[in-house]
């Protein structure tokens, strides 16, 4: 059984979302930005097994073929403050999200090669949506495949919230 299936998005971190996407839009033609905040109030995260709180604002571009996502953290408690430290607050590729054709057999697959799960979370769907959470892991394959990879669970009637804003603003 093959892991993943395509390449769903890259993960990018950044200190300033407004600014990134302002620049992938304004300089390179690449928008439009769907941005969201997520905190403890329609999201439920692990960081190494542990429950962990913490707010960030995610940007979402849709591209021919796969998408952005542009990733700010709003305190220093996430996975993605420790990355943008550990990066001396330059914007970077923090993972790849990769399509999967289960997510329960892909996700068993990893581990059964021994990659490490980093990173779990649960996302609610829209209000009134009557689904259950999108569950994302990311798993450590750093070492193999030079990235950390992330894998989703979409759960049928599964829809977004509305955005907090779009840029540009159409």
């Amino acid at each position: 059984m093959a892991a993943f299936t395509g390449i769903n998005h890259l993960g990018i971190v950044t200190a300033d979302l407004d600014r990134a996407a302002r620049t992938w839009t304004d300089r390179y033609g690449v928008g439009p930005w769907r941005i969201y905040r997520y905190d403890a109030a329609n999201m439920a995260a692990e960081v190494d097994g542990e429950p962990v709180e913490f707010e960030m604002r995610v940007g979402l571009c849709q591209l021919a073929n796969a998408r952005l996502e542009l990733i700010q953290p709003l305190d220093d408690r996430s996975p993605y403050a420790q990355s943008l430290a550990a990066h001396a607050g330059a914007d970077h590729i923090h993972h790849v999200r990769l399509d999967v054709s289960s997510y329960d057999e892909s996700a068993a697959r990893l581990r059964e090669l021994g990659a490490r799960e980093v990173f779990h979370a649960a996302f609610q769907a829209a209000d009134g949506a009557g689904a259950p959470p999108l569950t994302a892991t990311y798993f450590a394959t750093d070492d193999e495949l030079g990235f950390t990879s992330e894998i989703v669970g979409v759960p049928e009637r599964f829809a977004m919230p509305e955005p907090e804003l779009v840029y540009p603003r159409s």
